[in-house]
């Protein structure tokens, strides 16, 4: 059996991913503190649901900043595998998070349809909601570059989805207020705010199933099986490989798999062959960050 392992990302890899988390921390920040002082002084449940979501999304990005600093920790003797899974983890509590949201604005939405509430929609109503498009377009964007640039990052690519479904819903919210103003119906303000409640609620169950997916094992995508397949199919120093086997941890992928090679080959030279395999796999695939690859003779074969 040959096993290789990847090394230890670099401090200042590290650095970097923290740092768009604590961007995406102090965006939300103001965001939260601008959409309550607005909605609190006009009234307008679509305003408060939106800060609501950005009260989530500050959550997420704590989760993701803790996820990703946890994530680079270094194998230790409980955890043989590292701690790549913590961002996997940070990911399923902001998805926890957003579907409490959502059934709280619901509720206060639909109260407000029951029994009507004025709303006051003043210049700054606007002001606020587009600086928070224009904030949710450019903190999205930059979180997805960060972690496009590091091979991915599942609690970076978490915050930047919430950014994104935070843009919707704020989009949503402007055309609610828009109605509120223009034509005086008031009934746009709370159905404006179940809007928002469906755009969180369809994020959270997008970004939800592919995180228990992770959690549960399952196979990396097709992309990353095929290449990892056309390399051992054309790989001329064994007979055929089986048996394998891939799970992610974090957008890492870890992989075993059986291979047989020539059985009068002498220990040693199988073990180089198996320890080659598993860097070749690493280099041309570099998702797979662990490759484990046994080696077995020929005339083993069963069947």
């Amino acid at each position: 059996m040959a096993q290789s392992h990847a090394s230890v990302a670099a401090p200042a890899f590290l650095e970097r991913k923290t740092s768009a988390a604590l961007v995406s921390v102090l965006v939300n920040a103001v965001l939260i503190t601008a959409k309550l002082t607005v909605g609190l002084l006009t009234g307008s449940v679509a305003i408060l649901a939106d800060a609501a979501h950005s009260f989530l999304d500050l959550s997420a990005s704590i989760f993701a900043f803790l996820g990703i600093r946890a994530a680079e920790k270094p194998a230790d003797e409980d955890h043989a595998w590292g701690h790549a899974r913590a961002e996997n983890l940070s990911s399923l509590f902001q998805m926890f998070l957003l579907g409490a949201t959502c059934v709280a604005i619901v509720i206060e939405a639909a109260r407000r349809l029951v029994v009507p509430a004025s709303v006051r929609i003043a210049w700054y109503s606007f002001v606020v909601v587009i600086g928070a498009v224009v904030a949710d377009i450019a903190v999205s964007r930059y979180l997805a570059r960060v972690s496009a640039r590091h091979r991915g990052s599942a609690a970076l690519e978490a915050d930047a989805l919430h950014f994104s479904s935070d843009l919707w819903a704020s989009l949503a919210t402007l055309i609610g207020i828009s109605l509120v103003a223009t034509l005086r119906w008031q009934v746009a303000d709370p159905l404006a705010g179940v809007a928002v409640a469906l755009i969180i609620g369809s994020t959270a169950v997008r970004q939800g199933r592919q995180t228990a997916a992770v959690l549960m094992d399952a196979m990396p995508d097709r992309d990353t099986l095929a290449a990892i397949e056309r390399i051992l199919a054309n790989e001329p120093r064994i007979d055929r490989h089986h048996t394998l086997r891939a799970r992610q941890a974090g957008t890492r992928v870890l992989l075993d798999v059986s291979v047989h090679v020539d059985g009068n080959l002498p220990l040693a030279r199988a073990h180089e062959i198996g320890h080659a395999i598993a860097e070749r796999i690493q280099l041309e695939v570099p998702v797979v960050s662990d490759a484990v690859v046994h080696v077995e003779p020929k005339e083993a074969e069963h069947g």
